[in-house]
């Protein structure tokens, strides 16, 4: 077993609010997705960011607000917001005195050429 906790991270300034990627656990080896802790200081906000992965953010600390084409969403602590690839959006934490932190799991999605080659359906022939 190993233990990684967002408090002991080494954190970055990125996209207005510090990141700390997980390429820093390097006993971890390659892993099949890339993953980040995103700390928002009390009442702020990151940065508009978009990208071509598909994301599944985890709320650790705090509670999010997560901005998307006018649309607001709430996420408290022990919840999961999935977000669809280029998808502009915006991460508010509003309250005033907790820092949020939030653990961001993101892969690039499957395209249907790669699941022609030779993916199949996970559920094909169970019974």
């Amino acid at each position: 077993m190993r233990k990684y906790v967002s408090d002991t991270a080494q954190l970055t300034d990125e996209y207005g609010i510090q990141i700390g990627r997980w390429k820093q656990y390097r006993d971890l080896g390659p892993l099949p997705f890339d993953a980040m802790w995103c700390v928002i200081p009390p009442g702020a906000s990151s940065a508009e960011d978009v990208h071509p992965e598909v994301e599944f953010a985890v709320v650790t600390r705090g509670t999010a607000i997560y901005e998307a084409a006018g649309e607001k969403v709430e996420v408290p602590t022990g919840g999961v917001i999935l977000l669809d690839p280029e998808r502009p959006h915006v991460i508010h934490n509003p309250s005033p005195e907790v820092p949020l932190t939030i653990l961001s799991i993101y892969w690039m999605p499957r395209t249907a050429d790669a699941d022609a080659e030779g993916g199949r359906d996970p559920g094909a022939g169970r019974d």
